[in-house]
């Protein structure tokens, strides 16, 4: 029977299974009691969800009905038919949900797989799922967020894994975390795929800070998870919000801030002078716009003149406690600003000369 179902929607079509699937979710809502009593057994009656709820079920069922996907096409493997009936099954039960925490599982369930579907069409790591959590303390808390794409949001303690959505994918992004109260918090890149697993450095580390957080950091395109570790009580919410790189901020010639950022800088060779305060440790690195950062970039250094401030291949400056650092900036790219002091960066653009054209012979 399961088979015949899957036969009869994937020959539906998405469009067809879309249109489909909203017409049952508007009888039920608006017909007269009596008639949806009879379709009770097939579609749920009493659907009363939060309208930001209602709104990303409906988005979500637009970005099913937009997959550019050919169930009979040459790249429709078991695997990737797997990943896509999987999206209509998650439509379909965030669509005929009775409560908002059925509504919000099947969300979850419905864009990890289409996140997998994606991955595995475009040839890139497939992520899996974690491990269940021993039992004992620290239990994990369910995810309050209300379905906006790009924003995992939770509260208490514990520790959950939260699967990124990139709104590029395949590409860095940008995350922005938000801390409300008083906790110790913890944000870690997790890759957790079908063949590899690792865990890159803390994103986030916070020990009791009482005035909560805010900061953006860049976000490799390698990771697959952000695991997210919460202690002190149920008086704290956090936020996480993914962003494509276009959306860093501007570097100005001459830019104050405070904490962690990502600055996007459009300019050509120049030096920037970095100006910290603050009583711990800070660092301000230099990423291409190949994406890639010190000996990993290929891209051709430009020519410096002589005394020119900085080191070609040194794209990163640190210090521990107020401090003054000069780092040269050869081309457009982003700067990674850590620390949770104030800071201020100035950049003087750098004269270089393009180079000369080659000598032609002299003819007689």
């Amino acid at each position: 029977m399961i088979g015949y179902v899957v036969s009869f929607l994937l020959g539906l079509g998405m469009g067809g299974v879309y249109s489909m699937l909203r017409r049952r979710r508007a009888a039920a809502m608006e017909r007269p009691a009596a008639v949806a009593a009879e379709l009770s057994a097939a579609v749920p009656t009493a659907i009363e969800l939060p309208a930001a709820v209602e709104e990303s079920v409906t988005a979500f069922g637009e970005e099913v009905a937009a997959l550019e996907f050919d169930a009979n096409g040459p790249d429709a493997t078991p695997a990737v038919l797997k990943e896509y009936r999987a999206a209509l099954a998650a439509y379909d039960r965030a669509s005929a949900a009775r409560t908002e925490p059925d509504a919000m599982a099947a969300l979850r369930d419905g864009r990890a797989a289409m996140i997998r579907l994606d991955a595995r069409r475009h040839g890139r790591p497939v992520p899996i799922d974690a491990l269940p959590p021993a039992a004992g303390p620290g239990r994990p808390r369910p995810l309050t967020n209300t379905g906006e794409r790009y924003v995992p949001t939770g509260y208490g303690e514990g520790r959950t894994e939260v699967l990124i959505d990139r709104p590029e994918p395949g590409r860095p992004a940008l995350v922005d975390v938000d801390v409300t109260g008083e906790s110790t918090f913890d944000v870690a890149p997790v890759t957790r795929t079908e063949d590899r697993t690792d865990t890159g450095y803390d994103l986030v580390s916070i020990f009791r800070d009482e005035n909560g957080y805010h900061g953006r950091h860049y976000l490799p395109a390698d990771f697959t998870h952000l695991r997210v570790t919460t202690t002190g009580g149920d008086d704290h919410r956090w936020s996480i919000r993914l962003a494509p790189l276009s959306a860093a901020t501007l570097l100005a010639s001459e830019h104050h801030g405070q904490g962690d950022e990502v600055l996007r800088y459009d300019g050509g060779p120049a030096v920037l002078t970095v100006q910290f305060q603050y009583d711990g440790s800070w660092e301000v690195g230099y990423v291409c716009q190949c994406l890639r950062s010190g000996s990993d970039c290929d891209c051709p250094p430009p020519t410096w003149p002589e005394n020119t401030p900085g080191d070609d291949w040194d794209l990163v400056v640190f210090g521990t406690g107020d401090g003054r650092r000069t780092l040269r900036l050869p081309r457009p790219g982003f700067l990674i600003v850590e620390g949770r002091g104030s800071w201020y960066l100035t950049t003087q653009p750098v004269d270089i000369s393009p180079p000369s054209p080659p000598r032609r012979g002299r003819h007689h």
